[in-house]
């Protein structure tokens, strides 16, 4: 069985939704930095491109190095931004939900990549819900 047979047939639908939970969140800041390249010019397809990326390798490939990259560049971006600009109530909000989805998605890759390297090595599958 390879890895995309793994995702479809053996994978709990809780790591299914973790990871899908952490797309959405890599999609709401690509689409941010898409925003921003009005502001920022084409400086910011750099931005759209790194994250479009990662978040493309946590989707296909349930890279935990691209969900963890992703996570940290959002904590650094959003760090420096409340160092300098003063955010709002809202602000806030949205830092919180799009980190918790960012969380959630590397919860959930490690999650994957724990059951399928289980499988891989001792053939054995994951536990039925």
């Amino acid at each position: 069985m390879d890895q995309k047979t793994f995702w479809r047939e053996q994978t709990s639908q809780k790591t299914k939704s973790y990871i899908i939970w952490g797309v959405l969140g890599g999609a709401f800041l690509c689409l941010n930095a898409l925003i921003s390249m009005s502001f920022y010019g084409a400086l910011a397809l750099i931005s759209v491109a790194l994250v479009g990326g990662l978040t493309l390798g946590m989707y296909f490939k349930q890279s935990r190095v691209c969900a963890l990259v992703l996570l940290v560049l959002f904590v650094l971006s959003n760090g420096i931004s409340a160092y300098f600009i003063q955010l709002g109530v809202m602000e806030w909000i949205l830092i919180v939900v799009f980190g918790y989805a960012l969380v959630c998605g590397m919860l959930g890759t490690f999650s994957f990549q724990k059951e399928w390297r289980a499988y891989k090595n001792k053939n054995a599958l994951p536990p039925n819900e």
